[in-house]
């Protein structure tokens, strides 16, 4: 059978070259238009050689190919009993499979194949690769081959037809062509049917649906729409009839053409329920169709809407902008208010207002304040919408738009976690006993990998979980949507929010949307669901294909992924229903929108980024959207929410910095490091896109290969080298603008000496006890602690705490002692609390002079006094001394081999406070193994001098110093430390010359030291 189009392919009885008593004959037929070459039919019983099977010309667009193919299939084959195979022919570039058979392996490359038995079944039809009938007697056939040397017994065959068996069909079946062609006595109605046909012992099942009838309208239904209208499809049976009628409710009349048999036509919908037949002329006698339904849906609710008015010492919040689209409604709207209890301070006079506006007594606390409002008419239509205000520690009010992000987004830490690779289990509670490590190094976000229903089971290799066939539930291998909310939950207490990785761009091809649109093409609601047209976007090298039946694809991706088509209204609300739905019953914390510049590049932000954010923010303003698309670099800044094009704003909060990752930090240069190159991409070229605009930095991802994998070139470099590498780009990426995040494993040195494939480096299951955690793990948490601390270095820009002492022309934030040292240093001006980051490209220890006295480096209320003392915090080591502003002209900074110096120059004495720390091994050296006080030096001194000490378990510690007469005179120390060695510097001030005493006090040991002074 061909069919016009369509590549075809026929399997029917021949010789072979297999032993007869456990062999099957078979000829492959493939029907392709055109004139090709090379035409053969690879699979598994020639190892795939696409020259070892030629086929060979039969006329017309036939060729065959003969083979005897054993019983029972491949021994040890990827289909049990089954052998596969696809066919080839010169300029192919995806060999095809065979369209006839319903047999496909979709977890491997599509394959067809064939079930060996005796007697072997193939190609029943119809089937479910074509299934629709226009015809109530369909011709039902397969080929039926017997083993060699025996014959098919006709008395053993039948089939089930929707549960009634017809048996004794044997006179159906053609020896001569091994085909078995039966047509039911009785039409079958219209709808979906079910056929077995059984063989001897074996059997085969299908699945087709029948459509006909004089008159029909093909469309498939019911279905709740918002479109205005809907193409109605239909044929005829009588080439004479020129037109048709579309009747609708019985009572609205539309006349359309016909033309081949065949009309369409753009009926217009009415709220409610809309049924349609087609109505045609034969002979004077009108003929109807069986009825298709759709039901429009037309939103009534208001639209509620918070927004707030601050003074001086209140704040007003107002609901009366709130609206409702019915005429006359909007001004009989009710209202109901409340606060969230977890408020950082309660606030009087919300919780049962039923106001259209109140006003508020400003709050004590700083923080951000939620408010939620119900708005209702008088149908009894409501909306529930969040917003909020943030009281700053000025006491002032900031009133966030659209575009605004949360605190914990600005100051987000991201941990990106794959349950598959977070334990041997792979489950959501395995993943679950990861938090609280993951609280541990600092990480206040979590972005988890899909975890909802793939087309296959979520693995640790290709499939890792954005083959998505249920955009509703939670994949079974990882557990029930239960898991996954309890996960959430257990997150939250920790502090942590969860974001959830989802799929804007794309759904499976086996989604039952997808299924239903391949099936019954135009016909099917979901057709438009999905794009059909190559639309000449820059698709990031991946290419733009379609589909055998015209569905969109990059094809650097793979033909399973089908990318949707966001133009289509009822797509475009289904979609924001599901991530609606992730968030209010599962409460996850926002999302991370996978390939968001292919619908981005497909349809600018209109149609996807913008819709969807105006409506997960209207229900919860705090959430935070990260968009896989570039991010940095001018032109990008159109997908954020702070900026607009064409009077459209962006929809997301952030976005990858995929300039800095792919021009700098893959293939960072250790032996001659490129620092200024690293700093103009740092710096953004000085483009910042927005306020509320994050870039999210990284080294390591799902789609990318270990850090350690390009740090080590290849393994000839040893793992310490390798994983002491990582250690000041990582620093540099905590410390600089942007959103830092880390893959899971990356905390340990996960993926040095792994070999094999990169997805065996990525995504296999973590060892968290790697050989690099001593070295990384304490690194991180030191970074990720810093960052969530301290506020110069969590600043949106390199510098927004501007007083308006300095103007932007005399800023600056880069130092460096010489281009050759591969040392970068940068200042994060901060009002009498600034960053500084000294990070160490190179093999050898550095010592640098950095220049800070600069009132644009050095941020300090009246500027830097020359006579008054600065502390210098190494929050790195938790060590500090002090230096005269004088000083400040040039600072000495010693680091090691590739290590880290991150301080605050300060009016204070600043530390980091972690409440779980890790061990710190630096350079594989061992922990002290005692306390020690050692003697200060220089000792006499005149003013500063150094102590050194040893912590031999963490703890609190106490250092003090005391004149002759036993008076306490300086606190050096007084904080938990890890276990370490530390120095500390300490400046006598004004102190008369003499003899001072300093202490040093643990809970288990107690030193004293003797050191003097002389001015």
């Amino acid at each position: 059978m061909i069919f016009a189009g369509k590549i075809c392919a026929l399997l029917v009885l021949a010789g072979g070259f297999a032993r007869a008593a456990d062999s099957v004959d078979v000829v492959f037929r493939y029907s392709i238009p055109g004139s090709p070459t090379g035409v053969s039919v690879p699979g598994e019983f020639n190892n795939w050689t696409n020259t070892a099977w030629p086929m060979t010309f039969q006329g017309g667009t036939l060729w065959t190919r003969t083979a005897r193919l054993a019983v029972g299939g491949r021994p040890g084959g990827v289909v049990p009993g089954a052998w596969q195979y696809k066919f080839f022919y010169n300029g192919v570039s995806t060999w095809p499979n065979d369209p006839l058979n319903h047999h496909v392996n979709h977890a491997d490359n599509d394959n067809s194949f064939l079930y060996v038995k005796d007697p072997t079944i193939y190609q029943l039809l119809p089937n479910q690769r074509n299934p629709l009938v226009l015809s109530g007697t369909p011709t039902i056939s397969a080929y039926i081959f017997p083993k060699v040397g025996s014959a098919v017994d006709t008395s053993s065959l039948s089939l089930t037809i929707d549960g009634t068996t017809y048996s004794g069909i044997g006179s159906s079946y053609n020896v001569l062509t091994s085909q078995l062609a039966f047509i039911p006595g009785a039409p079958l109605p219209n709808g979906s049917h079910t056929v077995i046909l059984h063989a001897g012992t074996n059997a085969d099942t299908v699945t087709f649906t029948t459509q006909s009838g004089y008159v029909q309208l093909l469309n498939q239904f019911p279905f709740t729409t918002r479109k205005t209208e809907w193409r109605l499809n239909g044929i005829v049976e009588d080439t004479a009839i020129t037109s048709v009628k579309i009747v609708r409710n019985g009572v609205d009349t539309f006349t359309t053409s016909v033309t081949n048999n065949a009309f369409s036509y753009n009926a217009s919908l009415l709220e409610g329920n809309n049924t349609f037949r087609a109505v045609a002329d034969s002979s004077g006698s009108p003929k109807i169709s069986s009825p298709v339904n759709y039901t429009r849906m037309i939103d009534h609710a208001p639209f509620a809407r918070i927004t707030f008015e601050a003074s001086l010492h209140s704040v007003t919040l107002h609901a009366d902008s709130s609206s409702d689209p019915d005429p006359g409604q909007t001004l009989s709207l009710q209202y109901s208010w409340l606060s969230d209890s977890a408020n950082p301070s309660p606030v009087a006079g919300v919780d049962g207002s039923t106001n259209s506006q109140m006003t508020i007594t400003a709050p004590d606390v700083p923080g951000e304040y939620f408010f939620r409002l119900i708005a209702k008419d008088t149908d009894g239509n409501a909306d529930t919408t969040r917003n909020y205000f943030t009281l700053n520690t000025d006491s002032s009010v900031s009133i966030p738009s659209i575009a605004s992000n949360p605190g914990w987004a600005r100051n987000g830490r991201i941990y990106f976690l794959f349950p598959k690779a977070a334990s041997p289990a792979g489950t959501l509670n395995a993943a679950a006993t990861r938090l609280q490590s993951i609280k541990d190094l600092g990480f206040n976000i979590i972005w988890m990998m899909p975890v909802m229903k793939n087309a296959f089971p979520i693995n640790n290799g290709g499939g890792p979980g954005y083959n998505i066939v249920d955009f509703y539930n939670v994949a079974p291998e990882y557990g029930t949507n239960q898991d996954f909310k309890s996960f959430v939950a257990q997150a939250h207490a920790l502090g942590i929010k969860v974001i959830l990785d989802v799929t804007p761009n794309h759904s499976s091809r086996f989604h039952p949307w997808s299924a239903d649109a391949h099936t019954f093409k135009t016909n099917s609601v979901y057709w438009y669901w999905y794009e059909h047209t190559k639309i000449t976007a820059n698709t990031n090298g991946l290419g733009d294909c379609l589909d055998p039946d015209g569905f969109n694809y990059y094809c650097g991706f793979s033909e399973q992924l089908l990318n949707f088509n966001w133009t289509d209204e009822d797509m475009r609300a289904e979609m924001i229903n599901v991530y609606k739905y992730w968030i209010t019953q599962m409460g996850v914390d926002g999302y991370r929108l996978d390939v968001y510049w292919g619908p981005h590049r497909r349809y600018g932000e209109a149609f996807m980024g913008k819709p969807v954010r105006d409506a997960l923010k209207h229900i919860r303003p705090d959430i935070l959207l990260l968009g896989e698309d570039d991010g940095t670099g001018s032109g990008t800044e159109v997908i954020y929410a702070d900026r607009s094009s064409g009077g459209v704003n962006g929809g997301v909060d952030a976005a990858y910095d995929f300039k800095l990752y792919f021009n700098q930090i893959r293939g960072f240069n250790f032996a001659s490091p490129a620092i200024m190159a690293l700093h103009n991409e740092i710096d953004n070229g000085g483009f910042h896109p927005g306020p509320n605009s994050l870039y999210m930095r990284f080294m390591e991802s799902q789609d990318e290969d270990r850090i350690t994998w390009f740090y080590s070139n290849n393994f000839a470099v040893d793992s310490i080298t390798t994983w002491k590498r990582t250690m000041p780009m990582a620093s540099v990426l905590f410390t600089a603008p942007g959103l830092p995040m880390i893959w899971n494993g990356q905390d340990v040195g996960w993926g040095y000496g792994i070999p094999g494939s990169k997805d065996a480096r990525t995504r296999s299951v973590v060892n968290w006890n790697y050989a690099g955690k001593n070295l990384l793990s304490p690194h991180y948490q030191k970074l990720a602690h810093i960052r969530g601390q301290f506020p110069a270095f969590n600043q949106h820009k390199r510098d927004t705490n501007n007083d308006g002492f300095v103007t932007s022309a005399d800023s600056t934030d880069f130092f460096l002692e010489n281009s050759t040292s591969g040392v970068y240093a940068f200042a994060r001006p901060w009002m009498n609390q600034n960053g500084l980051t000294i990070a160490n490209f190179s093999a050898s220890p550095q010592t640098i002079y950095l220049f800070l006295h600069s009132n644009a480096a050095m941020r300090f209320a009246g500027g830097i006094q020359d006579s008054q003392y600065y502390y210098v915090n190494d929050l790195y080591t938790n060590t500090r001394w002090q230096v005269q502003g004088s000083s400040l002209v040039s600072v000495p900074f010693t680091v090691p081999a590739f290590g880290t110096g991150i301080y605050t120059i300060s009016t204070t004495a600043d530390s980091v406070a972690i409440e779980n720390p890790l061990l710190d091994v630096h350079d594989g050296s061992e922990r002290p193994s005692k306390f020690v006080l050692s003697q200060n030096y220089p000792n006499p001194f005149n003013p500063a001098t150094n102590i050194e000490f040893s912590i031999a378990k963490f703890g609190p510690v106490q250092i003090k110093v005391y004149d002759m007469l036993g008076r306490e005179v300086a606190t050096i120390v007084d904080e938990n430390l890890q276990p370490g060695a530390y120095t500390r510097a300490w400046n006598a001030g004004n102190l008369a010359s003499g003899v001072y005493f300093y202490r040093l006090v643990t809970p288990s040991f107690l030193a004293v030291k003797k050191m003097m002074l002389i001015r």
